[in-house]
């Protein structure tokens, strides 16, 4: 569990994410803050002139006056605007510059890391503490600082025209903010309360619609209904909790308001009788005491909302912070024989550090253009193997080469593209065959998917389809069936062109069949490049150059 920052660190450290734009981005809502309270400003001072001057019958006076206050206050509308579109491009670009972050974060993350946590956190992170925490610099910071600096602004002339009256109006409305300040920390737990839920009820959602089957089909599907239920029901009552507070706040606000405006005509009549201020003035402070008591009322509301809001930021800080799957893989012994396709030397390997070795001393060495089954008991070590070959996991001790080269002597990124990996349940997105297919390599044209296609026992049957290879597939390939999509995921390891084939149990789920279709696509890849199949089926075994058993 992260240990929480105090607010101020965890607001500047919120700031700093903009970089070298942050100054851009608080001088614009300073700017805005402070010429729109002028615009407010003229149209009081405007209110005084008339007052004072009209009864004097000076038009002249009265017309520069006017004429004076009229551009100023046009002059601080056209600024305004200026400011306010600064701030909105800075907004939203800082909130791109964090979407990308995080979703740069997911794809560098240690694959142990997808083990140990559900998807639905980690879509939660991106659809609700991300979203929130952009609201900060969109609207939350805005909307506490735009207050304070109008307040500030709209005391100066206020304070000239009556520092008497001023100062007991603002004591009433200091109150008033006080009062707002004690609802800071409930609103702040609520916040990291709901964001907690909603991440557990994401988890909930994401499990039903991947296992709908299964939740039709047995009691636990039910139960995990209810469960999202119970998780929905907590969410609606920490809600409400939340809400609770955010009425008090906009109960408060608007007693203070009836008490402020009662305060105001009682002092300002009193002042005007025994001579403490003008009719004119007060005619001025009542113009700017309309937008004093509004501004200052929306800094009792908004402050505690950002310092809410900045509970979602810290959970983004967080998760940035999780240790990123290294650059290059550590080797710790000497390479392996660089001239095979693939050698595996003294490998040792487990999950826990504290667990006792899966892999222990484990060594396999693949001759380039060879076909090797690697067969065993479930739970052997035959899939981890694979993992390892994949980079996905760290070795404790020994090394490996791949294509003549250690891990040590080439990033994950260019290790990774000398495999092709077809794995037991292949994943199509949600796109054409084509499109799926080509992922294996972006620039292929549309001869070398079909090739790989043809090589992969897949161009018959895509050509039957009614879209042929435009066919949508649907989510996860659900409109394929299982041996369609294996086929499909085989053209797209033969479209990479890596000098590797990796199959993980690629036959153990398909009917007679399609692992018939399978077998025969793999046929026509051996000698062509080196193929490794994890396998348990005699049928898919008996393909193999060499058995590797485990």
């Amino acid at each position: 569990m992260k240990k929480d920052i105090s607010t101020w660190k965890l607001f500047v450290r919120t700031i700093r994410v903009m970089g070298k734009r942050a100054p851009l981005y608080l001088i614009s809502i300073v700017m805005m803050s402070a010429l729109f309270a002028m615009f407010g400003v003229f149209s009081a001072l405007l209110m005084k002139s008339v007052v004072d001057i009209a009864p004097t019958g000076d038009l002249h006076r009265l017309i520069i006056t006017i004429l004076v206050i009229v551009v100023g206050g046009a002059l601080s509308l056209v600024f305004y605007r200026f400011f306010a579109i600064c701030y909105n491009v800075e907004a939203k670009r800082v909130y791109g510059v964090i979407y990308q972050k995080v979703l740069d974060l997911e794809m560098k993350l240690p694959y142990a890391y997808y083990e140990k946590h559900h998807s639905g956190e980690i879509m939660s992170k991106v659809s609700f503490d991300l979203g929130r925490m952009g609201d900060i610099y969109g609207s939350r910071l805005r909307r506490t600082v735009t207050p304070f600096l109008q307040v500030v602004v709209y005391l100066v002339p206020m304070f000239a025209l009556s520092w008497q009256l001023t100062l007991c109006l603002a004591a009433v409305n200091s109150v008033m903010l006080m009062v707002n300040m004690l609802l800071v920390e409930p609103m702040r737990r609520a916040n990291r309360s709901l964001s907690e839920i909603n991440s557990n009820m994401t988890q909930r959602l994401s499990d039903l619609l991947q296992g709908m089957e299964q939740a039709r089909m047995y009691r636990a599907g039910a139960q995990t209904v209810q469960s999202y239920l119970k998780e929905n029901d907590t969410y609606v009552i920490k809600s409400k909790r939340r809400n609770f507070f955010s009425a008090c706040l906009e109960s408060s606000s608007s007693g203070f308001e009836l008490l402020c405006a009662l305060v105001f005509l009682l002092i300002g009549v009193s002042f005007v009788q025994q001579g403490y201020t003008t009719l004119g003035a007060l005619a001025a402070i009542y113009t700017l005491y309309g937008s004093f008591n509004v501004q200052f009322m929306e800094l009792g509301k908004y402050f505690p909302q950002l310092i809410a809001y900045l509970s979602y930021a810290q959970n983004i800080f967080d998760f940035l912070e999780e240790e990123r799957e290294p650059e290059r893989m550590r080797e710790l012994a000497d390479g392996g024989n660089s001239d095979k396709a693939v050698s595996m030397r003294n490998i040792d390997f487990s999950y826990d550090s504290a667990d006792e070795l899966l892999l222990n001393h484990f060594c396999m060495d693949i001759e380039n253009g060879e076909c090797v089954a690697i067969t065993g008991a479930s739970g052997c070590g035959k899939t981890t193997v694979s993992k390892l070959l994949l980079g996905l996991y760290p070795i404790q001790n020994g090394s490996i080469c791949i294509a003549g080269k250690s891990m040590s002597e080439v990033t994950r990124r260019e290790w990774r593209q000398r495999i092709a990996y077809v794995p037991q349940e292949p994943f199509l997105f949600n796109g054409s065959i084509r499109e799926n297919i080509r992922m294996g390599r972006l620039d292929a044209s549309d001869e070398e998917i079909e090739e790989a296609a043809k090589l992969a026992n897949a161009h018959e049957f895509i050509l039957t389809l009614e879209n042929g290879y435009d066919t949508a597939v649907g989510e996860r390939g659900n409109r394929l069936s299982g041996g369609q999509r294996q086929r499909i995921a085989i053209a797209r390891a033969i479209l990479k062109q890596a000098p590797i084939m990796l199959l993980d149990e690629a036959t153990s789920a398909l009917d007679n069949e399609s692992e018939q279709l399978v077998n025969d696509a793999m046929k026509k890849l051996q000698r062509q490049m080196t193929i490794i199949m994890i396998a348990h089926r005699p049928s898919t075994i008996a393909l193999a150059d060499r058995v590797v058993e485990m």
